[in-house]
């Protein structure tokens, strides 16, 4: 299947500028079902997805489908959002940034050809139309949507004044309504940084699957292959995507999670840490899965302004590494928060 892609920006926190302790973020109806295109030419097809009464129709534009790595950049405006709401920042669906910033963040190179990308991933997410019944924050869409409602880019020439053509500076993104309310509701996940650094589109469906179905749990989920190619979204024929999943399952490469396909029923586990699964060595120590409304309370005291649920996890990973359970779960947690709070200044 091929090596991973080099981290081409080792020397940064994962996000940088204002959402430097964030973490990536994606909104679980897109990791659920397949919305973007595999594929690294021009898709021209037009897509119907059913399953369980719900369905998912998704139009080209005059560039095609939006792909799976265009969405890089939509997993950006999402994450910023929920960082600003774990800050108690209002949020509106516009999500200012700059290219460079989305770039560095997703593992993009910053060339020429890098800024041109962008811009064609933006043509692309913005003309592909969704039309569905599957609902973000208990609101299902009655209309025909794209994947951003909307951008506009600023350019500055030589002489840095703003202009039509130029360099591509800032740019703002207006998400759809049912991204927005998908945030609104916390309906996503964080995703592992690692995830940019897939080379394949299918490897990166297949994490997104993983991680809506088996999450940091020790459960395992089992589904059989042709209901996993239709909600992965390929159009391979069978024989040759069960080939592919092999080779995914012995490069080892999808962060976080372990894939076996015993004839035509495909496992998915959390990958083992000294002898345990994650979800299993957690579970052991006491430690839930998400912290409670009070500690959660404490917690944004003790470390405003840091996204509190990046925070549990990142404490959660470091109590796993010591072996041992700490003698007062809180305690231990609001100290973890107040550390990293204190690093930041």
């Amino acid at each position: 299947m091929g090596n991973l892609l080099p981290d081409r920006h080792p020397n940064r926190d994962f996000f940088i500028l204002d959402v430097s302790d964030a973490a990536p973020k994606d909104d679980m109806a897109s990791m659920e079902h397949p919305v973007f295109s595999l594929s690294v030419k021009p898709d021209m097809r037009e897509l119907e997805y059913q399953h369980e009464g719900k369905r998912v129709v998704v139009v080209p534009s005059g560039k095609g489908l939006a792909t799976i790595m265009d969405k890089d950049i939509l997993l950006y405006c999402i994450s910023k959002l929920v960082h600003q709401l774990n800050a108690g920042e209002e949020i509106t669906p516009w999500v200012e940034l700059s290219a460079h910033e989305a770039m560095v963040a997703t593992n993009w190179r910053t060339n020429r050809e890098s800024y041109q990308r962008f811009e064609d991933a933006l043509d692309r997410l913005r003309g592909t139309t969704i039309k569905t019944n599957i609902r973000t924050g208990e609101h299902t869409q009655v209309r025909g949507f794209g994947l951003i409602d909307e951008y506009e880019i600023t350019r500055r020439d030589e002489r840095g004044e703003i202009g039509p053509f130029g360099r591509m500076t800032q740019v703002r993104i207006k998400v759809s309504d049912w991204t927005f309310k998908a945030v609104e509701s916390m309906e996503v996940l964080t995703i592992n940084p690692k995830y940019f650094r897939l080379r394949r589109p299918l490897e990166r469906r297949i994490y997104e699957l993983a991680r809506k179905h088996v999450g940091d749990q020790g459960r395992s989920f089992r589904i059989g292959l042709d209901k996993l190619q239709k909600k992965v979204g390929s159009n391979s024929p069978e024989k040759k995507f069960k080939f592919f999943l092999k080779q995914i399952a012995q490069d080892e490469h999808i962060p976080d999670y372990d894939i076996a396909l015993d004839d035509r029923i495909v496992t998915f586990r959390a990958k083992k840490a000294k002898g345990f699964t994650r979800g299993q060595s957690m579970m052991a120590f006491g430690i839930p899965g998400t912290p409670s409304p009070a500690l959660l309370d404490k917690a944004r005291r003790a470390a405003p302004g840091l996204d509190i649920y990046v925070l549990y996890d990142e404490w959660r990973s470091y109590m796993e590494s010591l072996g041992e359970p700490p003698k007062n779960f809180d305690a231990a947690f609001l100290g973890f928060c107040k550390k990293r709070a204190i690093s930041r200044k």
